[in-house]
Order: C-alpha cells, then sequence, then structure tokens
C-alpha cells in the first residue's frame, strides 16, 4: 500500500512538473542570456540601488551586501529576492492543502481510508511526497541555474547556490506543513489555502517591515522568511542554525498535523 499510494501521487504530478520544468527553463534562460547582455552595464543599475532607501530595497528582498555587476547578486535581488520564494511558497501550500482538505473537498479521502490503510500512513505517504514535490522543483531550478550560468561563462558558485535551494526548499516545506495542519484541522480547501496565503504574505510583511521599525525590530525572528534569507545564503554559503530553525518549524507542524488527523472526522 506504501508503495502504491507514493507511486500513485508521483504518477499523477508528471504533467505538473513538465509544466514546471518548462517554465523555470525559460526563466533561466531569460535571466541569464539578459545578465550577459547587460553586464558591462551594471555598475549604473548598482548606483541607482544605492540611492534608494534601504528600507525600500529590504522590502522588496534586496540587501546591503547586493551587488549587481555579479551574476549571484542579480539572481539574490532579481529572482531569490521574491521570485523563486513565491514560487515555491505555491508549490508548498499547493502539496499540503490536497493531503487533507483537497482530498476531502474531491471526497477521495474517504474511500482511501476504507482500504486498509491508515490514518497514520496514509498521511505519512503524503507527507513524502509533498516533500518530493519540492525537492524536485527546488532541483529544476538549481539545475537550470547551474546549467545556463555555465552556457553563458558567468561566475555562480555552485556550494552557495546549493545553500540558497536547501534555504528555500525549506522556506517552502515550513509553509507546505503549515497548509497541512490546517486542513487537517479544518478538513476544508478554501479555509486552508486562503489562511496559508494569508501568514505568508504577513510573515513577509513582518521580515520586512520590522526590521525599520525598531519597537518592533525582534518580531523580525518570528517569521520565517528572515531564516531564508538574513544570512544571504547565495553570497555568504549555508547558514545551519537557520536551516535547524526553519526544519524545527516544519517537523513541528507535521508532527500536529498527525495528531490532529487521527481525531479528524471524516465522514
Amino acid at each position: 500500500m506504501f508503495r502504491n499510494v507514493y507511486l500513485k501521487n508521483l504518477r499523477d504530478m508528471r504533467n505538473n512538473l513538465i509544466y514546471w520544468t518548462i517554465g523555470i527553463t525559460i526563466l533561466g534562460l531569460y535571466v541569464s542570456y539578459a545578465y550577459s547582455s547587460f553586464a558591462e552595464n551594471l555598475d549604473t543599475w548598482n548606483e541607482l540601488l544605492k540611492s534608494f532607501p534601504e528600507e525600500l530595497m529590504h522590502f522588496f528582498g534586496g540587501s546591503e551586501v547586493m551587488d549587481m555587476t555579479t551574476f549571484a547578486g542579480f539572481l539574490n535581488l532579481e529572482i531569490f529576492g521574491v521570485m523563486a520564494p513565491i514560487m515555491l511558497i505555491i508549490v508548498g501550500i499547493n502539496s499540503g492543502t490536497h493531503i487533507v482538505a483537497g482530498e476531502l473537498n474531491n471526497k477521495t479521502l474517504e474511500m482511501v481510508m476504507s482500504t486498509s490503510i491508515g490514518k497514520n500512513k496514509y498521511l505519512f505517504q503524503q507527507t513524502l511526497v509533498m516533500i518530493t514535490r519540492i525537492v524536485i522543483i527546488s532541483i529544476i531550478l538549481w539545475g537550470n541555474f547551474f546549467i545556463f550560468a555555465n552556457l553563458f561563462n558567468l561566475e555562480l558558485e555552485l556550494n552557495k547556490l546549493t545553500a540558497i535551494m536547501f534555504h528555500l526548499g525549506l522556506l517552502s516545506l515550513s509553509f507546505g506543513s503549515f497548509s497541512l495542519l490546517i486542513g487537517s484541522i479544518t478538513g476544508n480547501k478554501a479555509t486552508t489555502l486562503g489562511l496559508s496565503a494569508g501568514i505568508a504574505v504577513l510573515s513577509y510583511f513582518i521580515n520586512s517591515i520590522s526590521p525599520m521599525i525598531k519597537s518592533i525590530e525582534n518580531l523580525k525572528y518570528s517569521s520565517v522568511f528572515y531564516y531564508y534569507k538574513h544570512s544571504e545564503p547565495l553570497i555568504n554559503g549555508i547558514n545551519f542554525e537557520s536551516i535547524l530553525v526553519m526544519l524545527f518549524v516544519s517537523l513541528l507542524f507535521i508532527i500536529l498535523s498527525f495528531v490532529a488527523f487521527k481525531y479528524k472526522d471524516l465522514y
């Protein structure tokens, strides 16, 4: 049963993964070509960005270590500041929502539960599916930028690209596991999607705005976005403290989901 359920869900996501691969490939090609075409003029961009208030740059994913003249700095602002987090959070929330709330909405969970599979085994398998999907899309994103960086002779350190992908994958898993928890409690797909998206937006705003206001500056530690980006992994490499925090948050939500799902009335 474990193998059948897991592989069935992997088969079901094949077309979705193909679309993601095509979209990410187009994005990677466009960004790499654009940078290689305009690299000589990016000093001007750097000067322009320095004229912006630091708070404004922080809000849009920039930082004091940002350097648009390097491909890593360019990606750090243009891709990994806002765009890539949005993409992977969508993957995580959709995956987490589908496990319980989505299946209940489709009226298929009752049928699955009528077989010999138990609640714990079902949730464990579906959680693995969510993790697998996040990992696969993260690898696709990682591979595209690594390949195109080499094709266009752009300098991009593999270990630091890998570092940002670890951070990004755990950011996605944090919101995916939160969606799983909300879905396990409410059993309602619309509520789960709405609340999860709302928390994601709130978390981003807390991380972006709290450094601007001294009285609430410490609120940034409550945002998972802080642990994703504050150490600038694409520039400085992996930050194990941030990795452990996001991993702990994800595991906590998953464990609470098992508890909530155990007592959830599915009929």
